[in-house]
């Protein structure tokens, strides 16, 4: 099973879901997803940065984050996205700078990525595993 790297709009539910106490989606996906101990779940510095942006509490939202492994932006992450971007471009169609960043490190790692916006994330065909359902 390919590692599964974590986008914010997976985190953010993920994280509101555990404050209020009430399972949704995101922990469905992550409980079914936890038991296949060979499935490494990643965050990316992009994912990272986009979900501390959101907290109140950067301790809490860096102690949230800590249990999953982090990717940081390396040469090989700025070469792929460059191609991604250039491609996108001559197709008339550009992605959003940290969409084109997190597709750039799913695919370095051969990973799935775990969001809810299908759009963006075409590109990775059925590599995107969206974890809701709206």
């Amino acid at each position: 099973m390919p590692p599964a790297l974590l986008d914010s709009s997976f985190l953010i539910d993920l994280e509101r879901e555990i404050d209020s106490g009430r399972a949704g989606s995101a922990m469905q996906w992550l409980r079914r997803n936890r038991a296949l101990p060979d499935r490494p779940l990643l965050v990316s510095s992009i994912t990272v940065a986009e979900f501390l942006e959101g907290c109140d509490d950067e301790a809490h939202g860096l102690a949230f984050i800590a249990r999953y492994i982090p990717q940081t932006v390396g040469f090989k992450h700025a070469r792929k996205c460059a191609e991604l971007q250039r491609r996108a471009r001559k197709a008339g169609k550009r992605f959003g700078e940290n969409d084109a960043w997190q597709l750039a490190f799913a695919e370095c790692s051969h990973a799935s990525m775990v969001g809810r916006d299908r759009k963006a994330f075409a590109h990775l065909g059925n590599r995107y595993e969206r974890f809701a359902d709206q």
